[in-house]
């Protein structure tokens, strides 16, 4: 009997994919900046692992809510209608904020070269806050702004260089 795959797999999947795309990329990252012993691929190797964990997670939970026998044993009508109770039980997926989530985040590791920490990172929060349709996009803007700048300014503190627009402001 073939599985059909469902949309919560597919989200765990792509999870995993982003998080290895991410440990790809972060090889790029020139080592040599660091302070006391934390380099420059700490925190992303962090986020890589909480990804590629988060997707796995949510593949195994998803095997173990449906339980592998009650499908391997129930007919194909059977299955369908478990499938279809456990969709209208959940809801339909967000793809939408999936998109726009993990599209700022991938503009996020493209543009950080590019336009610096602080404004790569106004635009990967912010791109969450739209994900997430959030109703002031102006106020969230400018603390996606603040936020990205402050943290800017407290790793600069801790003696981490960060990519940055205007070196040492911004």
């Amino acid at each position: 009997m073939i599985k059909r795959v469902t949309g919560e797999q597919l989200l765990a999947i792509g999870i995993i994919l982003i998080g290895l795309v991410m440990a790809w990329q972060i090889g790029d990252i020139p080592e040599e900046a660091g302070y006391a012993g934390i380099g420059p691929r700490f925190f992303p190797s962090l986020v890589v692992a909480g990804l590629i964990v988060a997707g796995g997670a949510l593949l195994m939970q998803r095997r173990h809510r449906n339980g592998r026998d009650t499908i391997l044993s129930a007919g194909e009508d059977d299955t369908e209608q478990l499938e279809a109770e456990e969709a209208a039980a959940r809801g339909e997926a967000n793809w939408n904020m999936f998109i726009i989530a993990s599209g700022s985040l991938l503009a996020h590791m493209a543009l950080i070269g590019l336009v610096g920490f602080t404004l790569a990172g106004t635009f990967l929060c912010f791109g969450i806050c739209r994900a997430l349709e959030t109703r002031r996009p102006a106020l969230d803007l400018v603390l996606s702004f603040l936020l990205a700048l402050g943290l800017f300014h407290l790793f600069k503190t801790l003696g981490l260089n960060l990519p940055a627009l205007i070196t040492g402001v911004l």
